[in-house]
C-alpha cells in the first residue's frame, strides 16, 4: 500500500481516450484491475474516443486535482495542440504520474490483398499515387504521423481515412471498404487466424507477437522506430504525495511478472518512467511534435 493518508477513499476514474476493445483500452483495464487491488478501491475505466485521442487530456484541464480523475495520455496529446486549438496545454494542465507502455505499431492488409510484402505495397503506391487508402484510429495519431513520414521518405502518396477507433478501422478493412490498416496490435487476432497479413512493424526490433514480420527499421535504417508510449496523468496541481504514492503502486505493477505477461499478450512493450522522468519526456515530446507538425504541414491554425 502507498503512503498516502486517507487516499483513496472511493473509486478512481481513469479516462481512456479510445473506444472500448482496443489494445490501449484492454491493457488499461487489466492495469486498473491490478492497481485497484493494491489501492483498495475500484478503478473505473471511462472510454471517451474521438478528438484525436485527446479527450482525456481535455478532461484533466478542468478536473479537480484530488486524485479521483486520471487519464491515459497517448502521443497525440503532445501533437494536437500544434495542429489546432486542443483545449489544454500539455506543459501546464497535466501532472504526469507514470509512463506505462509502448505500442507495437505497424501495417497490415487483408489476406486477399495483392500486397504480399511491405515492398509490394510501396511499389503499388508509387505506381498509383493517391489511389491507396489507409485507416487509423484518429487524425494526428502516431500511426497517421508515421504513415505520412513514410510517404515523405519514399516520395509516395496515399490517402488517410481517420476513424474513431481501431475496431472501426478493422471492421472496414475486413468489410472490403478499406485497403490498409495502420495501427497497433489490436490486429493480432486477425493475423493469427489468417484473415490479415502483417507487412511491417515499426519498432527497433521484431515484435514478440509478430516475429516473422520485418521491422521498418531493418528494411530502411534511416527511418526512426516508433513505439508511441503512453502513461497516466492527473490534473494540474495534483498533490505530490498522491502523485508519488500512485507512481509507487504503478511501478510495482508495471515491473510485476503478471503485468509483463499482459503486455506480451497484447503486443506491447514495457516503457516505465517515474513522475519526474515522465514530465521531462512530456516537455521534450511536446517540443519535438512542433517540428513534426511543421514538417508534415498538419497545422490548421
Amino acid at each position: 500500500m502507498p503512503a498516502i493518508a486517507a487516499y483513496p477513499e472511493r473509486a478512481i476514474t481513469v479516462i481512456v481516450p479510445y473506444q472500448a476493445g482496443g489494445s490501449t483500452d484492454t491493457v488499461a483495464r487489466r492495469f486498473a484491475d491490478l492497481a485497484g487491488k493494491r489501492l483498495g478501491q475500484q478503478i473505473i475505466i471511462e472510454n471517451k474516443g474521438g478528438a484525436g485521442a485527446t479527450l482525456g487530456a481535455r478532461e484533466m484541464a478542468r478536473a479537480k486535482p484530488d486524485g479521483y480523475t486520471l487519464a491515459i495520455i497517448p502521443s497525440p496529446v503532445f501533437r494536437l495542440p500544434h495542429v489546432q486549438d486542443a483545449g489544454y496545454d500539455p506543459n501546464r494542465d497535466l501532472t504526469y504520474i507514470s509512463m506505462i507502455s509502448g505500442y507495437t505499431l505497424g501495417v497490415a492488409v487483408p489476406e486477399a490483398a495483392p500486397y504480399e510484402s511491405w515492398e509490394a505495397l510501396l511499389e503499388a503506391a508509387r505506381a498509383k499515387p493517391g489511389a491507396i487508402s489507409y485507416g487509423t484510429a484518429s487524425v494526428g495519431s502516431a500511426s497517421n504521423v508515421m504513415m505520412e513520414q513514410i510517404a515523405r521518405h519514399y516520395g509516395i502518396e496515399w490517402e488517410h481515412i481517420p476513424y474513431k477507433g481501431e475496431n472501426d478501422v478493422l471492421q472496414n478493412v475486413m468489410g472490403g471498404l478499406l485497403e490498409v490498416y495502420a495501427g497497433s496490435s489490436t490486429v493480432r487476432p486477425f493475423v493469427e487466424d489468417g484473415r490479415m497479413r502483417m507487412l511491417v512493424t515499426w519498432g527497433e526490433t521484431r515484435s514478440r507477437i509478430f516475429p516473422d514480420t520485418p521491422t521498418l527499421h531493418e528494411l530502411e535504417p534511416d527511418i526512426e522506430p516508433m513505439y508511441a508510449p503512453f502513461g497516466i496523468a492527473g490534473p494540474r496541481g495534483l498533490p505530490p504525495e498522491i502523485t508519488s504514492g500512485l507512481d509507487e503502486v504503478f511501478r510495482e505493477i508495471i515491473e510485476s511478472d503478471e503485468f509483463q505477461q499482459i503486455l506480451v499478450q497484447f503486443g506491447q512493450e514495457p516503457v516505465y518512467m517515474n513522475s519526474e522522468d515522465y514530465t521531462e519526456y512530456a516537455r521534450a515530446q511536446y517540443a519535438l511534435e512542433a517540428d513534426i507538425v511543421k514538417q508534415l504541414g498538419l497545422a490548421s491554425h
